[in-house]
C-alpha cells in the first residue's frame, strides 16, 4: 500500500500529465471545427425535389402514383413529367434529381450536392420496379420508409475519439515511475528485499490505471460542456472509458516492465497507439474507413469509438458489448504477463 501511494503521489507531482489534459481538450475542439462542414455535409439527408419520368409504353408506368407516394414520405418532394430529358432538367436547375425510368431499368441524374439522396432515390425506385409486373403493382408505401441511423456531429465524435486515443497514450505515465526506480537503483533493492513480483507489479498497475481515470475524467469534464456534447448513455460509456484506462495501465505496464530502456518504452507505446489509431477511427471516422476488415479489428480503439459513438447517437451499439469483452480480454493477458515480466525482472 505505501508503495502504491508513493508511485501515485510521483506520478501526480510531475507536471508534464497536465499536458495529456491540454492537448485533448485543444485538438479536439481544432478537428471538430475543421471537420464541422464535412460530417454535416456527408450524412445529413436534405430536403429536395426529385423528377422522374417513363419512357414510351414502359411496363413500369403503373408505379407512378407508389413512386410518387413513397419519395414524397421520406422528405423529397416528386414530380412526373412526361417526355422531359433528366440530364437537361438538372443541369438547368429545376430538379436536383430526375429519374429517367425504361423496361430495362432506370437512370438517375443528380446536382454533385445531392450525392446522398440521389442514392435513396435510385434504392426506392428500383425496389418498387422490381416488384411490378406489368399492370400489377402492389402498394409499397408503408415498406419503403427509409430510416438512416443519425450520424455523430464533429464535435461528439472527435471528443470520443481523441477520449480514446489519449487513454492509450495516458500509459506513459508510468514512465515517471519507471525512470525515478531506475535512477535510484530501486531494481537492485528490490531484488534483495523479500517484496514479490506481485507486489511491485500492484504498485506500477494500480497508481498508473487511477492516475490514466483521472486525467480522461478532467478531459471529459472540460469537454462536456465546452463542446456542448449530450452524453445519451452516460453509464455505459463511462464505463467503457473506465475498462479502457485499466487494460491501458495493464498494456503499458508490461511494455515498461519488458524493456529497461523508458524512451524506448515511450517509442513502442507511441508505435503501437498510432497503429491502433489508424486503424481505430482515432484519425480517420470509422464510417469512412476504406481499408481492410481485418487490419481494423485489431484495434480496441476503433471497437471502443465505434460502440461510443453509436450509444451517444443512437442510444445503443451492437459493439458495446464486444468492446467490453476486447477490454476485458486485454485486461486478463496482460495481468499475468506484467506479473511474470516484473519476476523474470526481480530474479535477474
Amino acid at each position: 500500500m505505501i508503495m502504491i501511494k508513493n508511485n501515485l503521489k510521483l506520478m501526480l507531482r510531475c507536471k508534464a500529465i497536465i499536458l495529456v489534459v491540454l492537448i485533448m481538450v485543444v485538438v479536439t475542439g481544432l478537428l471538430s471545427s475543421v471537420f464541422k462542414e464535412m460530417m454535416t455535409d456527408g450524412f445529413e439527408i436534405k430536403s429536395c425535389n426529385a423528377g422522374f419520368s417513363f419512357s414510351q409504353d414502359c411496363r413500369f408506368e403503373p408505379a407512378k402514383d407508389i413512386i410518387k407516394s413513397i419519395l414524397d414520405e421520406n422528405g423529397i418532394e416528386a414530380v412526373y413529367y412526361e417526355d422531359k430529358s433528366g440530364d437537361s432538367l438538372v443541369k438547368e436547375g429545376t430538379a436536383d434529381i430526375f429519374v429517367e425510368i425504361t423496361n430495362d431499368g432506370c437512370t438517375v441524374y443528380s446536382d454533385e450536392d445531392y450525392a446522398n439522396e440521389s442514392g435513396i432515390v435510385k434504392m426506392i425506385v428500383y425496389s418498387i420496379i422490381s416488384n411490378t409486373s406489368g399492370t400489377q403493382t402492389m402498394d409499397y408505401t408503408n415498406q419503403y420508409e427509409i430510416k438512416v441511423d443519425p450520424m455523430p456531429d464533429s464535435q461528439l465524435y472527435y471528443t470520443i475519439a481523441y477520449t480514446v486515443y489519449f487513454i492509450w497514450c495516458a500509459m506513459i505515465v508510468l514512465g515517471v515511475v519507471m525512470s525515478s526506480e531506475r535512477k535510484n537503483k530501486i531494481g537492485l533493492k528490490f531484488r534483495s528485499s523479500p517484496v514479490s513480483a506481485f507486489r511491485i507489479y500492484l504498485s506500477r498497475f494500480v497508481p498508473t490505471s487511477i492516475v490514466i481515470a483521472l486525467l480522461i475524467g478532467i478531459s471529459v469534464a472540460i469537454c462536456t460542456p465546452l463542446y456542448s456534447i449530450s452524453w445519451q448513455t452516460p453509464l455505459l460509456s463511462f464505463f467503457i472509458m473506465f475498462l479502457g484506462c485499466i487494460a491501458s495501465a495493464a498494456v503499458g505496464t508490461v511494455i515498461f516492465s519488458l524493456v529497461k530502456n523508458v524512451i524506448v518504452s515511450i517509442a513502442l507505446i507511441y508505435c503501437l497507439d498510432m497503429y491502433w489509431g489508424f486503424f481505430g477511427g482515432a484519425f480517420a471516422s470509422y464510417f469512412m474507413a476504406s481499408y481492410a476488415d481485418g487490419l481494423r479489428d485489431t484495434s480496441p480503439i476503433y471497437f471502443m469509438i465505434r460502440s461510443l459513438s453509436e450509444l451517444n447517437t443512437m442510444g445503443h451499439s451492437d459493439y458495446a458489448y464486444t468492446a467490453i469483452l476486447i477490454l476485458c480480454a486485454i485486461i486478463a493477458v496482460c495481468i499475468p504477463l506484467g506479473i511474470i515480466a516484473v519476476k523474470v525482472r526481480k530474479e535477474r
